[in-house]
């Protein structure tokens, strides 16, 4: 069993038609594939999580048939291992810390990267973030999006520690993945960019690269992604609505068509699903329905 998918979530809203589409993807993907799918709770960022969402979002899960393997990782439960290792990415000189404010990065024109200031000129002052020092980064081939050629105006040092005390999303998921074995990631594709930088992490660490697909968004009526931000509505959890969002994941995602006859139970949905998935024929665009 050498594959292993994951889905990440984070609990500051309810599992949505979005969400969805990309459990069920990954989900997918891994048992095709006669591998593990983990479920890992990415709530960091704890003014905006609530243990009810991440409750909903679980017994969602369950409800909808996608049963993870493994105990659910939570980050929250990880602070130690991510302070271990951006501290030791500063003893080794990958990483350096800033005192930049928003203000001055733009009084000295250094966006849409850091100019390094504070590595040149170390931050004297409380509190501080922590960036890595991106010396390695290389393109990769996306099983979806195709070529991802290195940014031709480079990655730039982002940050792993925020100013405000919370470890920054690109840490925790780079030694999350590599800590839990996971080689392939499916996932939405408002992260392809954000691979760049993983990967240059991945690299410094000498951790195994990872396999990625990034799934084209469902789109919320006005043309943004259909998120908790833009209102995105709970799933439905009656039997009955459970299958009609599981088939309407489906045809989303290019597998079956609108007249397509499916199982009543979900269980034997799920096991519809995954003898007919193929991830080749998800579409490049999903049209909301």
């Amino acid at each position: 069993m050498n594959y292993i998918g994951r889905f990440a979530p984070s609990p500051t809203g309810p599992l949505h038609e979005g969400s969805l589409l990309t459990a069920l993807a990954s989900y997918l993907e891994a048992k095709k594939h006669h591998g593990l799918w983990l479920v890992r709770i990415e709530d960091l960022d704890q003014p905006r999580c609530q243990q009810a969402h991440e409750k909903a979002i679980l017994e969602a899960l369950e409800a909808y048939g996608l049963h993870w393997d493994k105990t659910v990782m939570r980050q929250t439960d990880r602070i130690d291992r991510y302070t271990d290792l951006f501290q030791s990415l500063i003893a080794q000189g990958q990483a350096y810390r800033c005192g930049c404010s928003r203000t001055d990065l733009k009084s000295r024109h250094a966006l849409p990267h850091y100019d390094r200031y504070c590595l040149l000129h170390p931050a004297n002052k409380e509190p501080t973030a922590v960036r890595f020092k991106v010396e390695q980064c290389s393109g990769f081939d996306d099983l979806l999006q195709g070529s991802q050629p290195t940014p031709s105006e480079g990655v730039g040092d982002f940050i792993l520690y925020r100013r405000d005390g919370i470890v920054a999303y690109q840490l925790a998921v780079v030694l999350d993945d590599y800590e839990q074995g996971v080689t392939d990631i499916v996932r939405g594709s408002d992260l392809l960019d954000e691979t760049h930088k993983q990967r240059a992490l991945q690299l410094t660490q000498d951790y195994p690269l990872l396999k990625y697909a990034h799934l084209p968004l469902v789109l919320a009526a006005d043309g943004q992604k259909l998120s908790k931000q833009t209102f995105a509505c709970a799933l439905p959890t009656e039997p009955l609505e459970i299958i009609k969002q599981l088939k309407k994941a489906m045809v989303r995602l290019g597998q079956i068509d609108e007249k397509c006859d499916i199982p009543s139970d979900v269980g034997a949905f799920i096991q519809f699903a995954l003898d007919v998935w193929d991830i080749q024929k998800v579409p490049k665009v999903i049209k909301n329905s």
